[in-house]
């Protein structure tokens, strides 16, 4: 298609240059020329040879008419110069796409990394909390094993011992998949920042820190939550976090996976805040997606329990 349209306008041009109708006839044939050259390898050759035929179609108007300096700038200097801005300025503009193509791949990859991070992150809280215990437990396993013939009560000592190692290993556990893991809320704060900046992405952060008294743990892990959420799925251009010793904001204007599915880490959470008398509440409003959550800063216990 595209070389048919090229050769109308060939044509058309050459029916222009013969009748001087118009000088400018030579705008559509340089115009498809250029979207063509742009896909070319040895440009400097090829935008050469299709200035020169531009020129010589145009020089085809001395045929029918007496030559005059009018009729050479109109068909013969105007097309060439004219094909090479239209040239220069297609180019130009196919190399920026390509430059910001590049820059938006490496965004995502820059997204992809972060939330490789954090998964890294999740993974090193998850082996802090069961390497210890399950090197513990292999140690006294094996005692006991050994003390259950000569030494009964003890060898049911270190049973007892494991049992509450496994126990205490598995409430971890629980509460670090369910991102009850307590964390500090100013510590995730420049976490997230990091995050946000390490993805190619503006971020603004205030924080309001009274000092009267120390956040909710929920705080920290839905602003966690949350900017996993915007990293993994939102094309943001810039985040804005808001926090205090009571509430915690991420909002973001780029948009989320769907419209209304239900964000699973979010809704956990969402129970967990309103059991320890506090709010989480998603909005999304036109352009933008906020998450905000509440709570008492004196409520602790629904916040820490397994």
């Amino acid at each position: 298609m595209a070389i048919l349209a090229l050769m109308f306008t060939i044509a058309s041009w050459i029916v222009g240059a013969l009748t001087t109708s118009s000088p400018l006839g030579f705008v559509p044939m340089s115009l498809i020329g250029a979207l063509l050259l742009a896909r070319t390898r040895r440009r400097r050759l090829w935008i050469t040879a299709f200035t020169v035929a531009v020129a010589a179609i145009g020089a085809s108007s001395f045929v029918f008419h007496p030559a005059s300096w009018t009729l050479a700038a109109e068909y013969l200097a105007l097309p060439a110069v004219g094909s090479l801005f239209i040239v220069a300025v297609i180019l130009l503009s196919e190399q920026a796409w390509q430059v910001v193509r590049r820059l938006e791949r490496a965004q995502e990859t820059e997204a992809e990394l972060a939330v490789a991070r954090e998964r890294m992150r999740f993974a090193g809280d998850l082996h802090d909390i069961q390497g210890h215990s399950l090197h513990v437990i292999k140690f006294k396993a094996a005692l006991g094993r050994r003390l259950v013939r000569t030494a009964p009560d003890r060898a049911e000592m270190e049973f007892s011992e494991i049992r509450r190692l496994v126990d205490e290993t598995i409430g971890e556990t629980r509460a670090l998949t369910y991102a009850r893991y307590e964390l500090n809320l100013v510590a995730e704060i420049e976490n997230a920042k990091r995050l946000v900046e390490a993805a190619g992405v503006a971020v603004e952060v205030t924080f309001d820190d009274t000092g009267e008294s120390a956040p909710h743990p929920l705080l920290a892990q839905v602003l966690r939550e949350a900017t996993t959420n915007l990293l993994r799925h939102a094309r943001p251009a810039a985040v804005t976090i808001s926090a205090s010793s009571r509430s915690v904001e991420v909002s973001n204007d780029g948009t989320t996976d769907a419209g209304g599915s239900p964000l699973r880490g979010l809704a956990h959470l969402r129970d967990r805040v309103e059991g320890a008398g506090g709010a989480l509440l998603v909005e999304r409003p036109p352009g933008r997606f906020i998450v905000s959550v509440r709570i008492d800063p004196q409520i602790r216990s629904s916040g820490s329990e397994g």
